[in-house]
């Protein structure tokens, strides 16, 4: 259930999309209250007031009340802008590369911008390539789950770091295309290569193919395997389930500078529980026996090595920790001479930086973290041109920057400090001295780019326009691009120099479906908790609205521990203005356990998931009940994964207040799910079995008493169908009715445009019927 560590505008348009489906007042002042919409006549095809409505109750208009049809709702891909993503500088700095959805078509291509020119071009198209793309296999499948993405085409693509050359995966062969524009296949093999990598120097390409290394050579394309003999359950260069879906590391390998050795993680999953994830599609059976770290179970036993590439030789890292313990970040030193790498030991609670040598392997730690609920792998960037780092981890509450030796460990300087969190590093500038960060200091609603002296001094921001501004620095010069949007504003791709003035300008095409739909921006409002904590919302209100009638409400809800939702930020958000238009009230709110906000804001759900987070979504609907258009008697909550859980739980402990649920893949049981996502928040099973029990949802299933939906794709292999079996059998066990819709070929994300198009559709129809 992780989430991108850095929450921007663009995963707020993804988490909107999914299937039918983020400066506090004054302690002890009263919630900001959204203004009523004057009143208006009714839209085109609203029904009449009251019809089919029992006596008191505001109608709900019919689908034709809408412009947003239940087909655009499940269009695939979704209807929105089309975002350059994936933006680089070109290793001569005369081009900027991105990929972007065509205009004419729903893949990806790779683009580029003359910045001489200001000129934008096609560089590549996935039919450039390959004339028929083979269907992806199980494993890129499952990598694509685990982050999240959706996009086809050109999915991704390389520049080598000092070398014109760009490296692109597709069809799971190889492709490079060089200087001139000459595209050279690397690869034509049944097996597919995975997480390709090219050296800095342009000279070779390191992948995964099986369970083994191997790396080739661009000029020759001549093969050699790096590793061989893994057994059954053992892998070489590939990272584990918990370091793909929870700890935002999908590669299990790292090239060194010079292109002499490579680091990687050999991963034993012999010992790992074995899963039984089936499902149905086109009629033909689908079991697979997943290895998945299930809470009170085992992880797998991981080792870091470092492969010369001249001898073959593997030379293990010492002082790792126990195998029980986590490795992230790795990152090789400059020069080389040294690797970098992060330890953070099962329970969550110590995180240890090491430096090693990639000669001996010795290794020894330089910074320590530790927490009593939890702490997280830190971001760190190494400065090229002396032996120092940025390293962002908690200093008094949040995160914040600091400067440290890259010898000793030792803090040179604080370079940040106040009520706000850093949130991602950019590569900082070091001709000018100068350390670069994305960061909520103006607000948690909001994302800047701020600049900081390395040797501290004062923090200036250098994104103006209000909103979230996702940027891409120059990783050579002070330049960047600039993604932003607002809820006002539609997405702008900037190219912005030294100066912060604009260069150019990518190209940013909105659907244009979206111009004759009429959509709705919401409104963000603040609601005080009653822990006195103001909590984040967006509120969206009905197109219509009579004076003396109320209103029924859909809480759209995630509130799971490491996410945020709410933002000032550009959405199509067509499944909120559907709602709407045809009367509803929709409304999303961050509770605390929320990301970005600070180890104060977060750390209440420690050990008690669900619980405060409940605790806050009813807050949120007192603050509706404040409002003269809303009907308290009428809520309705939906919600996917966490959302699930959270829609699950409002319907059965809060039954008086949350009167149709649906509930999409939910996470029932904490004892059901990873180690990684759940024992960083609840503890360790065998230390915490009572808060464990306490909070299966599924114990409360004699509550329920309003209409519940659940849904599920049977294949999901992230929040198993047992965790939705589990709570069938409660209902059962309780004599409570419920309706049920599952999805025989999907996973955790529903893909297939069938699949989304009926899960939109089902979703509204059944809050529509029952509120």
């Amino acid at each position: 259930m992780r989430s991108p560590l850095t929450a921007t505008w663009l995963s707020l348009v993804s988490l909107a999309l999914l299937p039918a489906a983020g400066c506090a007042p004054p302690a002890g002042s009263s919630p900001a209250r959204a203004a009523a919409p004057a009143a208006s006549a009714p839209d085109r095809g609203a029904a009449a007031p009251g019809a089919g409505a029992a006596a008191g109750k505001t109608a709900i208009a019919g689908p034709e009340a809408s412009r947003v049809t239940y087909e655009l709702l499940g269009r695939q891909p979704p209807l929105g802008a089309r975002v350059p993503v994936e933006i680089r500088h070109a290793p001569d700095g005369k081009l900027l590369t991105y990929l972007q959805r065509r205009p004419d078509s729903p893949e990806q291509a790779l683009f580029a911008l003359d910045l001489a020119s200001r000129e934008t071009r096609q560089l590549l198209a996935a039919g450039d390539l390959l004339k028929d793309a083979a269907p992806l296999s199980r494993e890129e499948e499952l990598r694509r789950e685990r982050q999240r993405m959706f996009s086809k085409g050109i999915t991704t693509y390389t520049w080598a770091r000092r070398a014109p050359i760009l490296l692109v995966p597709l069809g799971g062969d190889l492709f490079v295309r060089d200087a001139a524009g000459a595209v050279t296949r690397l690869t034509e093999t049944p097996e597919p290569e995975i997480d390709p990598k090219i050296c800095d120097g342009g000279e070779r390409v390191v992948f995964v193919r099986g369970r083994e290394l191997f790396m080739i050579d661009v000029a020759t394309r001549r093969e050699t395997a790096l590793t061989k003999g893994a057994p059954e359950g053992v892998s070489r260069g590939l990272t584990d389930f918990n370091g793909q879906e929870e700890f935002d590391e999908p590669s299990g390998f790292w090239i060194s500078p010079g292109c002499d050795r490579v680091a990687y993680l050999e991963v034993d999953e012999r010992d790992v529980e074995k899963v039984p994830v089936f499902g149905v599609r086109s009629g033909k059976e689908d079991l697979m026996m997943a290895r998945f770290p299930r809470v009170g179970g085992k992880n797998p036993r991981v080792r870091a090595g470092v492969l010369d590439l001249a001898t073959r030789r593997t030379v293990w890292l010492k002082g790792q920790g126990d195998e029980q313990r986590y490795l992230g970040r790795f990152a090789w030193a400059p020069d080389g001479k040294a690797l970098w790498f992060q330890a953070l030991s099962r329970d969550q609670k110590r995180l240890g930086l090491l430096r090693a040598n990639p000669r001996t392997g010795e290794a020894a730690e330089v910074v320590v973290e530790t927490s009593p609920t939890w702490v997280d792998f830190a971001p760190m960037l190494l400065l090229e041109r002396s032996p120092r780092f940025l390293w962002a981890a908690s200093a008094g509450g949040h995160t914040h920057l600091a400067l440290r030796d890259a010898d000793s460990g030792a803090e040179l300087a604080r370079l940040t400090a106040g009520d706000w969190d850093v949130v991602l590093l950019a590569a900082p500038d070091e001709e000018r001295g100068v350390a670069r960060f994305v960061a909520t200091k103006d607000g948690p609603t909001e994302r800047h780019l701020y600049a900081v002296p390395l040797a501290g001094g004062e923090v200036k921001r250098l994104t103006s326009e209000p909103g979230v501004h996702n940027v891409f620095v120059d990783p050579k010069g002070a330049g960047f691009v600039d993604v932003h949007a607002a809820l006002d504003r539609r997405p702008r791709a900037v190219v912005r120099g030294a100066d912060g003035g604009e260069l150019g300008e990518m190209p940013v095409a909105v659907d244009p479906e979206l111009a004759t739909l009429g959509l709705r921006a919401p409104e963000l409002v603040k609601v005080r908790a009653a822990s006195g904590d103001t909590l984040h919302g967006a509120l969206l209100a009905p197109r219509t609205i009579e004076p003396g009638r109320r209103y029924p409400v859909v809480v759209h809800v995630y509130g799971g521990p490491g996410v945020q939702t709410v933002f000032n930020a550009w959405s199509p958000r067509l499944l909120w203005n559907h709602l709407a238009d045809r009367g509803f009230v929709v409304f999303q709110l961050d509770n605390r356990g929320s990301a970005n906000r600070g180890r104060a804001f977060e750390a209440p759900i420690y050990g008690r998931l669900g619980e405060v987070e409940l605790a806050d979504q009813i807050a949120g609907l007192d603050y509706l009940a404040t409002l003269p258009y809303v009907d308290p008697g009428r809520v309705g909550v939906y919600g996917h994964s966490y959302g699930g859980r959270m829609a699950l739980l409002a319907m059965l402990r809060a039954p008086d207040r949350f009167h149709v649920g649906v509930a999409a893949s939910p996470a029932t049981d904490d004892r059901l799910y990873d180690t990684g996502y759940t024992e960083r928040f609840m503890g360790l099973l065998g230390e915490a079995a009572a808060r464990y029990e306490a909070t299966d949802v599924t114990r409360h299933a004699g509550n329920l008493r309003g209409k519940l939906l659940l849904l599920h794709g049977l294949m999901d292999e992230n929040v198993h169908f047992a965790h939705t079996a589990k709570m069938i059998e409660a209902l059962m066990a309780a004599d409570k009715r419920f309706d049920m819709i599952v999805f025989p070929g999907e996973r955790h994300g529903y893909r297939s445009p069938v699949a989304s198009r009926f899960s939109s559709r089902a979703i509204v129809e059944y809050l529509v019927e029952h509120l």
